[in-house]
């Protein structure tokens, strides 16, 4: 027997009108000229809809999508339409400069859809988001911890809501400062959305979202980043700020297409955050009396070396905070500007007006700085600059691509500095990588197995053989040795919170001068380092593992343990 599914039938045959408009509205466009779109998958600009009143917008069978300065984009079902046409008109007298889209009937709906939802969400500007603290305290409050937030999201899972989107948005960027996350990734797979953030340089899974409210996600993000709606196939970079009333927070909004939709990658800059002085990084008394030393002198370079995500910018802002007074100019070069401080003037790389580190820093000359600020060594011509910068009396900070400090002496060489003026110009080198720091609260304290009181032991007698015992602070070496190991509260994240550096420097000294003459490799680099006393990154990390700051097992994941 044969049944009929009424419903079914009924959603074909309206599936089945819907597109017929959109085919017949396509046509429509070339006739009237005008271009077609399609809002279905799109969430129009709050402040574009408070152009038009929700009324209005119904009689005239219009609605405004999207604002950008003076200009206003419009869509509407006919332009012959004589309340849309008095419309347009009124704001035109206004001063707008009107675009306008034909679209259909379904399009309207959706968009007018959004009217009901602009007094339950936060207001958004050109470029900005208001998140007010009043409404991130009352989302803060009921996240006490990771698994909090993901109940939240969970409890939109299936939601009719009608500010959905607006939610959700609100709830992974208050979530994200809440936990103090450094970035928000928002991967499409093949059947739902992940959300993840990146918390102390680790990635943890927050949410899984639907594909349906990523549509309308993505283009709400998109315009907030100032970025193109009908661009997928392409990578695209944008950028908006989060206004905290106390902070404006910088988000950096990178997309890439996908097998099943846009990756968003966004990195939040929290001013907040920035490292105010150099004793808060976690340096050891020698390696810190080695930096103030560099930082004492009129002339130099400076460098930070270390692999992406290790500190190094964080570390260069830090000098320039400690170095910062009226009485000097200090002029940064910077890809991008991450954070800007007062009294500094902080320039920005822009390749497509030819603004690059190399034509930078030959303009920053010309400005009559006392200390300069190079993002990145990149290149032979930017490095020559930069040493001859140090050499006619300008304190020049920047940073290098390098395992450790004994490689930085090679890569210039690589980069065709003379080596006789490495050793006039270079005051110093910083090798330096991010460890999460043990939560204070629920560390628990271990005896060290087997494997690690061994390394911990040849580590320690190897200092004392080579003269590096002041960097013991006191330890002997043991046949037992007290660790501490993450738990995980309701006030960390997996039993870590927060990060601190391990660092290792490289001084000029005459045994290095004599050896550049040589074209030293790394390791006699390193051999020559020696007599200087000073701890290596190997060596840094594991007396912040024996002072209980933080894990065997997670300095182990940035250095290499078993070095020689």
């Amino acid at each position: 027997m044969i049944t009929f599914d009424d419903f079914a039938q009924t959603q074909s045959l309206k599936d089945l009108r819907t597109d017929e408009e959109e085919s017949l509205i396509k046509s429509l466009s070339d006739t009237y000229g005008l271009p077609y779109i399609d809002l279905r998958g799109m969430a129009p600009e709050g402040d574009a809809l408070r152009m038009i009143p929700q009324k209005d917008a119904r009689e005239g069978n219009m609605v405004p999508f999207k604002i950008s300065g003076h200009k206003l984009y419009i869509a509407l079902l006919s332009p012959n339409n004589t309340r849309a046409e008095e419309l347009i008109r009124g704001l035109e007298t206004r001063g707008s400069e009107i675009f306008l889209f034909l679209c259909s009937h379904a399009s309207l709906n959706h968009a007018w859809g959004r009217y009901d939802e602009l007094e339950q969400t936060s207001r958004v500007d050109a470029g900005t988001l208001n998140l007010t603290k009043e409404g991130l305290s009352r989302i803060s409050q009921d996240l006490k911890s990771l698994d909090d937030l993901k109940h939240a999201f969970d409890s939109f899972d299936g939601s009719q809501i009608l500010y959905k989107t607006s939610r959700v948005i609100e709830l992974i960027f208050a979530g994200a400062l809440s936990f103090d996350a450094s970035d928000i990734h928002i991967e499409p797979e093949e059947n739902k959305v992940k959300l993840r953030y990146r918390i102390d340089g680790v990635l943890t899974d927050i949410a899984f979202l639907d594909h349906a409210l990523m549509k309308l996600m993505n283009s709400r993000l998109k315009l907030l980043a100032g970025l193109k709606l009908s661009t997928t196939g392409n990578s695209q970079d944008g950028r908006f700020s989060i206004d905290l009333e106390e902070a404006e927070i910088e988000v950096r909004v990178s997309i890439i297409p996908g097998n099943y939709g846009e990756s968003f990658v966004m990195r939040l800059l929290d001013p907040r955050d920035t490292v105010t002085n150099i004793e808060e990084m976690g340096m050891s008394s020698i390696v810190y009396d080695k930096v103030t030393r560099a930082l004492a002198r009129p002339n130099g370079v400076i460098l930070t070396t270390g692999p992406t995500g290790s500190g190094k910018s964080t570390t260069l802002y830090a000098f320039l905070r400690k170095l910062n007074s009226p009485d000097i100019k200090i002029i940064t070069i910077e890809d991008p500007i991450e954070y800007h401080l007062e009294g500094i003037t902080q320039t920005q790389v822009e390749e497509e007006k030819e603004y690059t580190f190399l034509s930078g820093l030959r303009s920053v000359l010309r400005q009559d700085p006392d200390v300069i600020m190079v993002g990145e060594i990149r290149d032979e011509d930017t490095a020559k600059v930069a040493i001859n910068a140090a050499l006619t009396g300008h304190l020049v900070f920047s940073t290098l691509h390098t395992n450790n400090a004994a490689g930085t002496i090679p890569r210039l060489i690589d980069l065709k500095i003379n080596p006789k003026i490495i050793a006039s110009a270079l005051s110093l080198a910083l090798a330096q990588r991010l460890v999460r720091k043990l939560c204070v609260n629920c560390k628990v304290a271990v005896d060290a197995d087997e494997k690690e009181a061994k390394i911990i032991t040849e580590t320690i007698g190897n200092m004392v053989s080579v003269g590096k015992g002041a960097a013991l602070g006191g330890r002997r070496a043991d046949i037992r040795y007290t660790l501490y190991k993450p738990v995980g509260c309701d006030r960390c994240t997996h039993g870590y919170k927060g990060r601190i550096g391990i660092y290792e420097a490289l001084m000029m000294s005459p045994e290095i001068e004599r050896l550049l003459a040589t074209n030293p490799s790394e390791r006699e680099i390193k051999d020559a380092m020696i007599v200087q006393g000073i701890p290596t990154l190997k060596e840094d990390a594991l007396m912040k593992v024996l002072d209980g700051i933080t894990s065997f097992e997670e300095v182990g994941k940035v250095v290499d343990l078993y070095e020689v």
